[in-house]
């Protein structure tokens, strides 16, 4: 499951963490490609993605819902 890659059909929310602990909501833009870095894609739980370079968290529900899993040479 980590290291699979989705690209997004809709503006998605994700959450950003800030070296101050801070949590930063962001839109991740619709086409946009992320990588599953941490947590398995079940129940309603946040995993930890990679977007653009950046560490985010992303509702799993949306990666299933608003995404489709591609292969890596894509």
């Amino acid at each position: 499951m980590i290291c699979e890659r989705y690209r997004l059909h809709t503006p998605t929310l994700a959450i950003m963490t800030t070296a101050e602990t801070q949590r930063i909501p962001v839109t991740v833009p619709k086409n946009a490609i992320v990588t599953i870095k941490a947590g398995p894609l079940d129940g309603t739980r946040l995993i930890d993605v990679e977007w653009d370079g950046q560490l985010v968290m992303m509702f799993t529900v949306d990666l299933r819902e608003r995404g489709e899993r591609i292969n890596g040479g894509d």
